[in-house]
């Protein structure tokens, strides 16, 4: 716990307390990942992502408390989020493609079921930089992602999401379109988002948000850094904008995306990846 910031020991502290509390002897292990681990949290800005291990299946009952417990921790501290999903040590262990049988919460409220990818970004950081809060030490639980998979599945992502996204966001007066000239968050989501994918795709690792809008800096022409600033200005809530005109900020926005798509597919055609 050392390394983790002093705001995000007290929030987990108190979730653990509670936990024990309304769900005694249920959880095995439990693991944070993320910003926090890549040393880019921002308290009122990132997420604490998690991943829980729990001792059985979770009923309908477990899900009840555990709403409980996330709506509760949401209310005390309400800047940031709890997003995680409660697995079985056999789900975290790859040994099987598990169906949607893990409880999601982001943000003190229950998403659902979801899968546990077992090839995902999320995985691989996990297993890469995860620190363990509780229970056995990540580093000692045998599971290995496959690149292959990770890498096509994010490609997808890459020409179905985001290609989507920014698409919708050029839609005369769609809700996309119009957020994008009064919802920050939008700016932040877009630029950093793709510019992480792009990060992956050349260094077969993962960043923060940040650390791969400083790596793009370097690997793009000038034309692209004021909008690249302009995301990380925002995702570290400075307050002054690189831009005069909101009108100029939209166009650049959306060019990057444009960009980066095609500088992230060239990687592939011509098989510098």
């Amino acid at each position: 716990m050392n390394s983790i910031p002093e705001s995000v020991k007290t929030i987990l502290q108190e979730y653990l307390d509670l936990f024990e509390s309304e769900l005694p002897n249920f959880l095995e292990s439990y693991y944070i990942y993320g910003s926090i681990t890549l040393g880019a949290f921002n308290y009122g800005l990132s997420d604490i992502d998690f991943i829980a291990v729990v001792k059985r299946k979770v009923t309908e009952l477990d899900i009840e408390v555990l709403k409980k417990i996330h709506s509760n921790i949401k209310k005390k501290f309400p800047e940031t989020d709890l997003m995680g999903l409660y697995v079985m040590g056999n789900d975290l262990q790859l040994e099987y493609e598990n169906e949607k049988s893990c409880p999601c919460f982001i943000g003190g409220v229950y998403k659902g079921l979801e899968k546990f990818e077992k090839n995902s970004i999320d995985a691989f950081q996990l297993k890469k930089y995860g620190l363990t809060v509780k229970g056995k030490e990540i580093d000692n639980i045998d599971f290995n992602v496959n690149w292959d998979i990770l890498i096509h599945d994010m490609r997808e992502n890459l020409n179905t999401y985001w290609l989507n996204w920014n698409d919708d966001c050029k839609k005369f007066l769609s809700e996309k379109y119009i957020g994008l000239f009064v919802d920050l968050g939008m700016i932040e989501w877009g630029v950093l988002g793709v510019s992480r994918l792009y990060y992956t795709f050349k260094e077969r690792d993962m960043t923060s948000k940040v650390g791969a809008g400083e790596y793009i800096l370097q690997k793009v022409p000038q034309r692209w850094h004021k909008v690249i600033n302009e995301a990380m200005r925002l995702r570290k809530g400075n307050p002054k904008s690189y831009y005069k005109s909101i009108f100029e900020r939209r166009v650049d926005v959306l060019s990057y995306i444009d960009f980066i798509i095609q500088e992230s597919n060239n990687l592939f055609n011509d098989k510098r990846y």
